[in-house]
């Protein structure tokens, strides 16, 4: 399956939980900020309807949410692991968002670990998820399909990390011809959805047009401004946080990538906004600046390590409720450009 020297795949185990722990650090997160900080929605104080009215329910990749949230990729592989995944599961069914799962390698490299990722309860959009890269490195699209039945998800994230692979010691490197690679993990996987998304330095025009080529049935850009995996990676290890400290402020903000998603990509096919997503407000504004669908990972995680999963996925809902009437439209797919400005230019 793959042409890692005896040994290597079990360091995965380890990692997954040096992640955890290093991904949960304020030093994690990128120098500057996602550029959905430099937005306002456009307040009405007369919002013309009662916020009961407003419905935030979400047909994306052919289910339904209850509200155009996803808890994005973090975990899978260990006990600590499975813990955060039963939680963020259990806090996702209930607002009823959908949930991607954390890197899946470990799943396929050892089915001892399967039941770290199968999740109970189930949200209603489940989403497994590979490092794309490792297509280069012996994984083929029958693997994805065999990860994708393992856990009995509804489709796949296949994930775009460069950098961090460039600076975590050992990392795998062998970007080259991944375009093609992604296009046969989609064949393979037909009907399921193969959702394309970067780890937290965005994704360009030039990227999000091979991935429309490959024929992804969605795009998460995952832009600059949450968690730096280059910053991660640097906690790992001193020779690697040397290398990494270049790259505090590297990538697309998301806002910026959400704009250059959107306009290459047609009207039909998704796009998810997530990096540095605090809250409902900034999802509000995220789906204003052309987002299908808003993931967040780092409020999630830093709530499922408390065990407070549940209660921060009900505000946030609430939260995005709260700011789509009061920008005065009567569901999140209405918001648009029109509805947000920017304080520095004094023009509201």
């Amino acid at each position: 399956m793959s042409d890692r020297p005896p040994g290597k795949e079990r360091s995965i185990f380890e990692r997954k939980d040096e992640h955890l722990t290093f991904a949960a650090r304020p030093e994690a997160t990128h120098r500057l900020g996602s550029g959905i900080e430099r937005y306002r929605i456009r307040h009405r104080a007369l919002p013309g309807r009662d916020l009961a009215d407003v419905d935030l329910t979400t047909m994306f990749l052919g289910h339904s949410l209850r509200a155009p949230l996803l808890v994005s990729s973090m975990t899978g592989g260990t006990a600590n692991a499975r813990t955060v995944n039963e939680r963020l599961a259990r806090a996702a069914t209930e607002a009823g968002l959908a949930m991607a799962l954390g890197s899946g390698r470990a799943a396929l490299a050892d089915e001892g670990v399967v039941n770290t990722f199968r999740v109970e309860p189930r949200p209603p959009l489940l989403l497994a998820n590979l490092g794309a890269v490792q297509l280069r490195r012996g994984l083929t699209p029958a693997d994805a399909e065999r990860l994708v039945d393992l856990l009995g998800t509804d489709g796949l994230i296949l994930h775009l990390n460069a950098i961090q692979e460039a600076i975590q010691p050992g990392g795998d490197t062998l970007f080259g011809g991944l375009g093609e690679l992604i296009a046969a993990v989609v064949e393979r996987l037909k009907p399921r959805p193969v959702i394309a998304k970067e780890v937290g330095f965005g994704l360009s025009p030039e990227d999000v047009r091979i991935l429309l080529e490959a024929g992804v049935a969605a795009i998460d850009v995952a832009g600059a401004g949450g968690t730096n995996w280059a910053n991660v990676e640097g906690m790992r290890d001193a020779r690697a946080g040397q290398v990494a400290a270049a790259f505090a402020d590297w990538g697309w903000p998301t806002e910026v990538s959400i704009r250059a998603a959107r306009a290459v990509a047609p009207p039909s096919v998704p796009l998810i906004a997530s990096g540095g997503i605090r809250d409902g407000v900034d999802s509000a504004i995220a789906l204003a600046l052309g987002a299908t669908v808003v993931g967040l990972a780092r409020p999630m995680l830093l709530a499922a390590l408390d065990d407070r999963a549940t209660e921060v996925a009900g505000v946030l809902v609430e939260q995005l409720q709260i700011a789509t009437w009061a920008a005065g439209v009567a569901r999140p797919s209405d918001l648009t450009e029109a509805h947000v400005w920017e304080p520095a230019s004094r023009q509201p």
